[in-house]
């Protein structure tokens, strides 16, 4: 499906709030911290234990993509738009080591709706790239 203005409407109402002051510092943490080495959920929460400026951080930025997510699930962003302007699989993985760990705690439910993007967006690389675009990702899938 083409698509349409409004969807084109949704996607730079979310650019704008990506590009808000709030989540601009969640990214630069993010690129800073999380992106830049492998964590644990446990070495994390050491770091940066609940209620901290960094787990504030951190649940700023999943939180923008859960939303995403659920907008996605729901069919209410097109995916054309919103894969071909973000990469969701580059926060989504480097994160993924703390989430695996927070939903072993018991919240099962964290992050669903992340995950559940960055698995589509595998499938539409695939679809719309080839499967040779299609990265490896330590967490699973149907792309």
């Amino acid at each position: 499906m083409i698509p349409t203005y409004q969807d084109a409407d949704i996607i730079l109402k979310l650019y704008q709030q990506y590009e808000s002051e709030r989540i601009q510092k969640a990214k630069k943490w993010f690129a800073n911290t999380i992106a830049n080495s492998e964590w644990s959920y446990g070495a994390f929460i050491d770091r940066y234990p609940r209620g901290s400026e960094e787990f504030s951080q951190f649940v700023t930025l999943y939180g923008f993509f859960e939303m995403i997510g659920v907008l996605h699930k729901n069919g209410l962003v097109h995916p054309d738009l919103l894969f071909d302007m973000w990469y969701i699989n580059g926060f989504y993985v480097p994160m993924y080591p703390i989430i695996a760990g927070w939903r072993a705690e018991g919240d099962i439910h964290i992050a669903e709706n992340f995950e559940r993007l960055a698995a589509a967006e595998l499938a539409w690389i695939k679809k719309h790239k080839g499967e040779e675009y299609v990265p490896q990702v330590p967490y699973k899938t149907n792309a």
